[in-house]
């Protein structure tokens, strides 16, 4: 018995082993998050995220940046970079603008970028078209602020420059109109020679804060109390569907601005690829809602509280990662129970179906039985009259009629106008019956003739 219960001993043991090795697997490995340079709201963001899920969690997350070189030329990119990252397998997840839109030089390696699948949106990256007071319009026109000056936009195919050109196309501004300034990120600034710059980044980003500093204003699209009203704002964002309308509300940074500010904003998304595992998007998705606030509060990042599970998928850049799917989805009742009221209404609909094909069926067997019945008292008048025939002519009419019958009802049986039942049946036996006492009253005339 010792032996045995030493045996059974041991192999729980395994299995129990067995199941704290798969439970800590995923802790051991590192998963890579491709941020961005130090310094960038990426970064920040990514850092955070990475810190907070490695704390919070049974995975290990780490930041990183990695400069890649394309043709010869290193990239600088955040967003570019970071899906580049990802989609060579470099990195497990990345953090990229959700426009993100990749050009010619990337070659073969486009292709992978089909493999790329969204997580969740973390915060918006707000288009700022910040000017020097003095070039502003006097009629508050984008297109006379800008036409002849020189417009800084970040490095040029950065998302900065792709989603500010083509505002300024939507708005009617053409590139020859005005001088694209292309910088490296953290020289996009209101300067000596800068005039008017273009940012798209987070609403505590410092450049932006610089540029107020040196006696920037931000401008407005438009009315902010139009906003999803038909504002031009929305006008762009139903062309380019990644966008969406912005208020900028006063006294955002230090006094600034004195008005609300309407503009566009594009959602930064962290990524990863479609061969994850469920598991783990899944709970870097519940641990980064659930600790929002320690995000906010103890890690001092402000842009992560716009950080929500109310976001409509159908507006990704990238198909939703099932594991993200699966947490979105975990309080949503089953499907039997988010259709019982249909299912409710199709079976009423069922069994009122089948209670009128159910009273169908007897109403047409009823009409059936009817005409037979019809059939029973044609040959029963003829059996009653057999007694009162005199002559032979009388028994061979009587026979006609018979066949007569006969043949009627068989052409009803073939028609389904009759079933072919026991009344049937019977009344063929009966019909036969009658035809055998018609020839011996015919038998019987016949004799009497015979004497006479």
């Amino acid at each position: 018995m010792s032996i045995k219960k030493t045996f059974f001993t041991r192999i729980i043991s395994i299995v129990i082993l067995l199941f704290c090795l798969l439970g800590c697997a995923k802790k051991y490995k590192i998963y890579r998050l491709a941020a961005g340079t130090a310094g960038t709201s990426y970064y920040n963001v990514g850092k955070n995220i990475a810190d907070v899920v490695s704390k919070q969690s049974n995975i290990n997350l780490e930041a990183i940046f990695r400069p890649i070189m394309v043709r010869g030329e290193t990239l600088s990119l955040n967003a570019l970079n970071n899906c580049y990252i990802l989609s060579e397998g470099e990195a497990e997840f990345a953090i990229s603008q959700n426009d993100v839109s990749f050009f010619p030089s990337f070659g073969k390696t486009s292709h992978k970028f089909s493999n790329l699948r969204s997580v969740i949106p973390l915060y918006s990256e707000i288009l700022f078209i910040i000017y020097k007071e003095n070039v502003k319009s006097e009629d508050n026109s984008l297109r006379e602020l800008i036409q002849g000056r020189k417009v800084a936009m970040g490095p040029e195919n950065s998302g900065t420059a792709r989603l500010t050109q083509t505002l300024f196309h939507e708005f009617g501004i053409q590139a020859d109109e005005y001088h694209p300034q292309y910088v490296e990120l953290d020289e996009n600034v209101l300067s000596d020679t800068v005039d008017i710059c273009c940012l798209v980044t987070g609403f505590n980003n410092e450049r932006v804060q610089t540029s107020l500093q040196r006696g920037g204003k931000i401008f407005s699209l438009g009315d902010p109390n139009l906003a999803g009203k038909g504002s031009a704002a929305d006008g762009f964002c139903l062309k380019y569907p990644s966008a969406k309308p912005y208020i900028i509300p006063i006294n955002i940074f230090p006094n600034l601005p004195e008005n609300p500010i309407l503009t566009v904003a594009i959602d930064a998304v962290l990524l990863t690829h479609k061969d994850m595992d469920d598991d783990v998007v899944y709970d870097i998705v519940e641990t980064i809602l659930n600790r929002k606030q320690f995000l906010v509060v103890d890690l001092k990042n402000k842009l992560l509280s716009q950080i929500t599970e109310q976001f409509d998928p159908l507006k990704l850049r990238f198909p939703l990662h099932k594991g993200a799917k699966h947490y979105l989805e975990r309080n949503k009742p089953p499907f039997y129970e988010r259709y019982a009221e249909l299912f409710g209404v199709i079976f009423s609909i069922f069994i009122a179906l089948i209670g009128g094909i159910a009273t169908v069926t007897r109403w047409n067997k009823h009409r059936k039985k009817n005409r037979i019945d019809t059939y029973y008292k044609g040959v029963m008048d003829i059996q009653i009259q057999i007694a009162d025939f005199k002559t032979e002519d009388e028994c061979q009419n009587a026979i006609q009629e018979l066949t007569y019958l006969r043949q009627n009802a068989f052409d009803q049986l073939i028609a389904e106008k009759l079933m072919a039942d026991e009344s049937f049946r019977i009344f063929i036996t009966f019909m036969n019956d009658t035809r055998k006492e018609i020839n011996q009253r015919m038998q019987e005339i016949k004799g009497n003739n015979q004497s006479r």
